[in-house]
């Protein structure tokens, strides 16, 4: 887990508990930033960046841990989430499923076992793909990044004016091209991305009568489900490909 970046959030209204995982898990080395309360936890989440959150379902109230949760996806949604709980319930986990949720712990745990399932979360989050979209269609941008997000993965945005610059940088995994983007445009953002690898390309074509000239290795509908399926199967690509390589 060394070069896994551990920024843990943990939040716990026990102090019993607030003053011995933390302990634990800093020997396992995590940075650990506790928070008692909900308007704590908030505040931390506003004045800091962390790769997860490990947090109790019922602090102050019954299920205002999700709150948390709510508030954690939408400053930072590549965080992983996990609820700890001495009271699992089926409306909680249906919640859950709705907010993304990683995983639930139930209270008590073991250590060995809590940190191991840490290290599981962490592990797949980071197989998770780095994504340049480009497109001038700004309300698809921002669909793109909210589904793309949601999935766990981090997503720049771009139109064609600055992408060419950002092509050639190549710090990316996948390049997605969107369907207000020319064909002329498209031909030599692919080509500038071309030269610094072998980035996978999803493009949208600006119209169904236009045969795809671009070199593109997907073409997709605007569907934003056709879409996430093509970076689903990229990503589980190269993972099979790193297994079988280790």
């Amino acid at each position: 887990m060394k070069s896994i970046p551990k920024r843990l959030l943990f939040v716990d209204d026990e102090p019993n508990i607030r003053a011995t995982l933390p302990t634990i898990l800093r020997r396992y080395g995590f940075t650990v930033t506790v928070a008692g309360t909900v308007r704590q936890a908030l505040k931390h989440i506003q004045e800091n960046r962390f790769d997860l959150l490990l947090c109790d379902l019922n602090i102050e109230e019954e299920s205002d841990g999700l709150n948390v949760i709510r508030a954690m996806r939408k400053a930072n949604p590549q965080c992983v989430n996990i609820i700890l709980t001495a009271f699992p319930a089926l409306e909680t986990a249906v919640e859950g499923i709705h907010l993304n949720v990683d995983d639930y712990i139930t209270k008590p745990t073991n250590a060995d076992a809590l940190v191991a399932v840490l290290a599981e979360k962490l592990t797949a989050r980071q197989r998770k793909a780095r994504i340049l979209a480009i497109s001038n269609d700004e309300p698809a941008l921002q669909t793109w990044r909210l589904l793309l997000e949601a999935k766990g993965y981090e997503v720049l945005s771009s139109a064609v004016a600055a992408g060419l610059e950002q092509c050639r940088a190549g710090a990316f995994d996948i390049l997605i091209l969107g369907r207000s983007v020319s064909e002329p445009e498209k031909k030599r953002l692919i080509d500038a991305t071309r030269r610094c690898g072998p980035v996978p390309v999803i493009s949208v074509p600006s119209s169904a009568d236009v045969a795809p000239a671009d070199g593109a290795d997907y073409y997709s509908e605007p569907d934003p489900e056709q879409l996430l399926g093509y970076v689903a199967e990229i990503v589980n690509k190269k993972a099979a490909i790193h297994r079988a390589a280790s």
